[in-house]
């Protein structure tokens, strides 16, 4: 077992109000004619994204060039599908926070979101084809960050000193005995909410690891070329059904059908839940709500002699609405954006790998340190499963991924059950994409 780490964390600073609004149709379009004019651009951002260092972007463009940022924080859960009413209804706001370039598969971007290739900031992207359309080489997202993050579990490690655990688990067996020290002391081992999104990290992460880079892509092409099933790869079944045993052996909070993103947090934060697998960014989060949090972070496979950890290949970002009327005002905004002087704020309370050229990204976080010493400084990280099928984002958020939180609630499937139900959404999917080898 592996030598626990301590992080120390600093205070946060004060957060700034949020502006909520109902309607995009409301807000006044203004041309800038002047900087003495007053600007407003509509914004939807995701509430778990809506950081202190955005915020910070946008007091200091209100108060520098006269522009106001009018924002929607709207539940990470009901985001997506508020983008799609939005963009069908014609009234989506000016900019919208996603994923990018995970969100081009779940919406076509050319008829939906503005050009930005040509734009002054793309020059000063470290990775521009990580925000790249594939489809037609063009860019139609402002990334945040040019490596987003790997994956593993956030745990307290006052909750692990607390229950007698002096090391973390190194293997998946140890991590089960680990869980059950924890539920034995009367606290929960792992935070789960109902968000789909979050439970589905922990199998793309194991699909990935228990595949290889290589064999993951050899996969992903055949099942792409209806070359393969999902039931084919029984390595998916046998990851699905370890995380269904978390669940059996109690080791999951038992509100996890109604419990929020915002109580995974809280609850890792306060210790009343030991871990949470997800992001990176999660760590931060949990600062972010007890800047005295003792947490750590380390990587975790469910097969033996695994030795990396997987990437999100998603920035944090905004794309800008094709028929938004405040699109050169916006456009200003992100060039103030791409500018270290803004760029920083963005970093300066939450330490990250930036987008852009001379943007200081801040102190590596003590959470992260074990990791970037052990894997990502040796260059042992891999893309997530999620990288490899990236055209299947829609089918998969509206469907294996709700299976993931439906299955521990009903108890009626097993990951060999689930596979199969998605192999038959997979099919009709494709076929009703047009695609030649399943027609």
């Amino acid at each position: 077992m592996k030598k626990m780490n301590k992080a120390i964390s600093v205070g946060l600073a004060c957060v700034v109000g949020v502006s909520l609004f109902s309607g995009y149709g409301g807000a006044e379009v203004v041309s800038a004619k002047t900087k003495d004019e007053k600007v407003t651009i509509s914004a939807m951002v995701q509430q778990s994204r809506y950081y202190e260092g955005l915020q910070a972007m946008i007091e200091k463009l209100e108060k520098e060039e006269n522009i106001i940022v009018d924002v929607q924080v709207v539940p990470d859960a009901e985001s997506l599908n508020m983008i799609k009413m939005k963009l069908n209804s014609g009234e989506a706001p000016d900019i919208i926070d996603y994923n990018i370039p995970a969100v081009y598969d779940i919406v076509d971007p050319a008829n939906n979101f503005a050009d930005l290739s040509d734009e002054e900031w793309v020059d000063k992207l470290l990775i521009p084809d990580n925000v790249t359309y594939k489809e037609d080489g063009k860019i139609y997202g402002f990334p945040f960050l040019s490596v987003p993050g790997t994956h593993g579990f956030t745990y307290n490690a006052d909750v692990f000193e607390k229950v007698g655990i002096t090391e973390v688990p190194e293997n998946w067996e140890e991590f089960l005995e680990t869980c059950e020290k924890i539920k034995d002391a009367g606290i929960t081992p792992i935070y789960v909410p109902k968000d789909s999104w979050v439970p589905q990290i922990l199998m793309t992460d194991n699909f990935a690891k228990v595949l290889g880079a290589d064999k993951a892509q050899e996969y992903a092409d055949k099942l792409m070329n209806n070359e393969m099933k999902w039931t084919d790869i029984p390595e998916f079944a046998e990851i699905i059904d370890k995380y269904l045993e978390l669940y059996k052996k109690g080791y999951i909070n038992e509100n996890f059908t109604s419990a929020t993103y915002d109580d995974a947090i809280a609850a890792v934060a306060d210790g009343s839940a030991a871990m949470h697998f997800n992001g990176d960014f999660f760590a931060a989060s949990v600062l972010e709500a007890n800047p005295k949090a003792n947490i750590g972070m380390f990587a975790m496979s469910m097969k033996d002699g695994v030795d990396v950890v997987t990437e999100n290949m998603s920035s944090v970002g905004f794309v800008v609405y094709k028929d938004s009327k405040n699109l050169e005002t916006v456009k200003k905004v992100f060039d103030c954006w791409a500018t270290p002087e803004y760029a920083n704020l963005y970093f300066k309370d939450r330490p990250g790998f930036p987008a852009f050229k001379d943007v200081d990204g801040g102190t590596l976080p003590a959470y992260l340190q074990d990791i970037n010493e052990k894997y990502i400084s040796k260059g042992k990280v891999i893309p997530e499963w999620n990288f490899y099928v990236m055209d299947l984002n829609a089918l998969c958020e509206s469907s294996l991924y709700v299976y993931y939180v439906d299955a521990p609630a009903k108890g009626d499937r097993d990951g060999a059950g689930i596979m199969e139900q998605f192999q038959k959404d997979f099919e009709q999917y494709m076929k009703d994409k047009g695609a030649e080898a399943f027609n």
